[in-house]
C-alpha cells in the first residue's frame, strides 16, 4: 500500500504548500480581528524587543529585571508561536499591513502542515488520497478561517501534528536517540501551547495497539525525557522564579483560567454537557467531509493494509474532542478548542476519498472506456468538495459562522440553539460607518471584554481616534501605553453600540437579559445578515 516519494512528490508538495501560503495571504486582509489576537501581538512584540536587547545588551536581557520586563506579556501562555510571529512580522511589516505581518508565520505553517499532509497520505494510500486531504484541509471552513490569525490554535494544530508526523516517520529507526529527537519536538510543540500535553495518549494507543516492541517504547520515554527542558528552556519567563511560574502556569491551564460559558442547544452552558465536542465537529464540518473521514475510518479496517496509519489518524483526531469532553475545562469557545482534529479529520477524508474512487474505477471498469471512470471521479470530487466551497465564496471572510449541511447551514443552527458567530471578527463591518456618521467624542460599546479589538484598530488607523472604547471596569488595555485607554462607562450610556450575534456573552454577570433590554428600543442602523440570519448589528443611541 506505500507509495515511494520521488523528487516529484516533495517538488508536488512544495508548490501545493506555497500555493496554500498565497492564498492564505491573499484573503487576509478581509478578515477581521479576533478577541484573542490583540494579546499574542502585544506578546510578540514585546518579546522582540527583548530579543533586540539580547543582540546589543545581552548581559542585560538575562537579567531578571529585563525577563520581567518584556516576558510577562502574555504570560499566562508558552511563547513560541508569539516568538515565530513576531519574527515574520520584523520581516514584513514593511511591506503588508500591521495585522497581516503579524499573520503571516501562522499562515506559514498551516502551508507547511498541507505540504507534509499531502506528502504523508500520498506515502502510504498514494497521490490522490494527498490530492483530497490538503482539498480536505483547506474547504474546512472553520479551519481555514482560523489558519489566518495571530492566534494560537491553529499553531497548536500544528505542532501536534508535527509530533504525530515525526513519531510515523521515525517509528522503525533503530537508533534509540530518535527518540531525543521526537522528545525535542514534543518539547517545542509543548513551548506553542498545553494541547500538545495530549500528544502522547494517541501515541502510546497506536503502540499497544499495534506495535508493543521495546525500541518505540523506549523511544516513547525518551521523549518525555527530553521535552521537559526544551519546554523550559525555550520559554524565558521561566529562567527567574521557576518553580513559582510554573506552579502559576499549571494552575492557569488547570484550575483558574477564568471561565468561558456556552450558549449551545439553546441554553448556556458552564460546563457544556459531554456530547458539546462531538455535536460542534458535527456541525461545522461540511457533509461531505463528514462522510469521507467516516468512510476513511471503516477503510482503516483491522490496520494491516496500512501499518494502523488509519487508526493513529483517528486516535489522534478523537483525543482533542475527548479533552473538551472529559478533561473538565471551564472554557468553550465552539470549535476553537479543537482545532487539532481537523487536520486528522483531513487526512482520513483523503483516505475515504482514495478509496471511494478506487471502487468506482472498479465498477466503472465493466464500461471499459477510460471517460466514464474520469467523468464519475471529476463528479466524485465536485460532490466532495464544492458544496462548500460554493458557500465559502458567498459567506467570505465570516466563516465563524459556517454550518455544514447536516445541521442545515447556518439557518439551521440557529434554530437547534447554536452559536451563530464568536470572537469579533465581524466588527471590521462597522468601522466605515462609524467612521462617516460619529460626532468626536461619541462613545462605543462592543462586546464585553472586547475593547481591545477596537483600540487597536484605532491604532492603527482603521477606526477614528476621537472615538471612546467603553470597557468594563477593572479593565485597562494591553496594547502598551501608547494605547488610548478605555473608559468604565456604563453600557447605557453610550452612542453606539457594536453587537454580535453571540449568546454566549449574554449569560455573563449573572443577568442574561441585560445587554438585550439596553438595546431595546435603539435604532439598528447598520445589520450583516447571511441566509437571513443576523450575524452583526450596529446600534445608534
Amino acid at each position: 500500500m506505500s507509495a515511494k516519494l520521488d523528487l516529484n512528490h516533495r517538488q508536488t508538495a512544495a508548490l501545493l504548500a506555497f500555493f496554500v501560503f498565497v492564498l492564505l495571504f491573499v484573503t487576509a486582509p478581509k478578515i477581521g480581528l479576533t478577541w484573542d489576537e490583540p494579546d499574542y501581538i502585544a506578546a510578540s512584540e514585546s518579546y522582540m524587543k527583548w530579543f533586540s536587547l539580547l543582540f546589543t545588551h545581552p548581559g542585560e536581557a538575562v537579567g531578571e529585571e529585563a525577563i520581567t520586563a518584556y516576558w510577562s506579556v502574555n504570560s499566562e501562555h508558552p511563547p513560541l508561536d508569539k516568538i515565530w510571529s513576531g519574527l515574520f512580522w520584523e520581516l514584513t511589516r514593511t511591506v503588508t499591513d500591521d495585522l497581516t505581518a503579524h499573520r503571516v508565520g501562522n499562515m506559514l505553517l498551516t502551508a507547511v502542515m498541507a505540504g507534509l499532509l499531502f506528502l504523508w497520505m500520498s506515502e502510504t494510500y498514494g497521490r490522490l488520497a494527498g490530492y483530497a486531504s490538503a482539498a480536505a484541509l483547506l474547504t474546512m471552513p472553520r479551519f481555514f478561517f482560523h489558519s489566518h490569525l495571530a492566534a494560537l490554535d491553529v499553531p497548536a494544530a500544528v505542532s501536534v501534528f508535527m509530533v504525530t508526523f515525526a513519531f510515523w516517520q521515525l517509528r522503525d529507526h533503530k537508533d534509540w536517540m530518535w527518540g531525543l529527537l521526537l522528545g525535542l519536538i514534543w518539547g517545542l510543540a509543548l513551548a506553542v501551547k498545553v494541547n500538545a500535553a495530549f500528544v502522547p495518549a494517541p501515541l502510546l494507543l497506536w503502540w499497544l495497539i499495534f506495535r508493543r516492541d521495546l525500541k518505540n517504547a523506549i523511544r516513547l520515554f525518551l521523549m518525555g525525557f527530553t521535552a521537559a527542558p526544551v519546554f523550559q528552556y525555550a520559554w524565558p519567563w521561566l529562567y527567574y522564579h521557576t518553580s513559582e511560574r510554573l506552579a502559576e502556569y499549571i494552575l492557569f491551564i488547570t484550575t483558574e483560567h477564568w471561565e468561558i460559558g456556552q450558549y449551545y442547544l439553546g441554553e448556556f452552558h458552564l460546563p457544556s454537557p459531554w456530547h458539546f465536542g462531538f455535536v460542534m465537529i458535527w456541525a461545522v464540518l461540511p457533509l461531505s467531509l463528514t462522510v469521507l473521514y467516516f468512510t476513511g475510518i471503516i477503510r482503516s479496517g483491522t490496520g494491516q493494509r496500512d501499518n494502523g496509519l488509519g487508526w493513529l489518524l483517528f486516535f489522534s483526531a478523537l483525543t482533542p474532542v475527548l479533552a473538551i469532553t472529559f478533561g473538565g475545562s471551564m472554557v468553550y469557545d465552539n470549535e476553537r478548542l479543537m482545532m487539532g482534529a481537523f487536520p486528522f479529520l483531513a487526512a482520513l477524508a483523503g483516505v475515504g476519498f482514495d478509496w471511494i474512487v478506487a471502487c468506482w474505477k472498479t465498477f466503472a471498469g465493466r464500461w471499459k472506456q477510460s471517460s466514464v471512470s474520469v467523468s464519475g471521479i471529476v463528479i466524485l470530487a465536485a460532490l466532495a468538495f464544492l458544496p462548500q466551497a460554493a458557500t465559502m465564496v458567498r459567506l467570505y471572510p465570516h466563516y465563524l459562522s459556517y454550518y455544514g449541511e447536516s445541521v442545515g447551514g447556518l439557518k439551521g443552527a440557529d434554530k437547534m440553539g447554536l452559536e451563530v458567530t464568536y470572537w469579533c471578527e465581524s466588527f471590521s463591518l462597522a468601522l466605515p460607518y462609524l467612521n462617516e456618521r460619529a460626532q468626536p467624542g461619541d462613545r462605543v460599546w462592543s462586546d464585553p471584554w472586547s475593547h481591545n479589538v477596537l483600540i487597536y484598530y484605532q491604532m492603527h488607523g482603521r477606526l477614528r481616534d476621537d472615538l471612546v472604547i467603553l470597557a468594563p471596569a477593572d479593565v485597562e488595555s494591553i496594547l502598551g501605553a501608547e494605547a488610548p485607554r478605555p473608559r468604565n462607562i456604563p453600557m447605557d450610556q453610550a452612542d453606539w453600540f457594536i453587537f454580535q450575534n453571540r449568546r454566549s456573552s449574554l449569560g455573563y454577570e449573572g443577568d442574561d437579559n441585560m445587554i438585550i433590554w439596553i438595546l431595546k428600543g435603539k435604532e439598528v442602523v447598520y445589520e450583516y445578515r447571511f441566509d437571513g440570519v443576523p450575524i452583526m448589528r450596529l446600534y445608534q443611541q
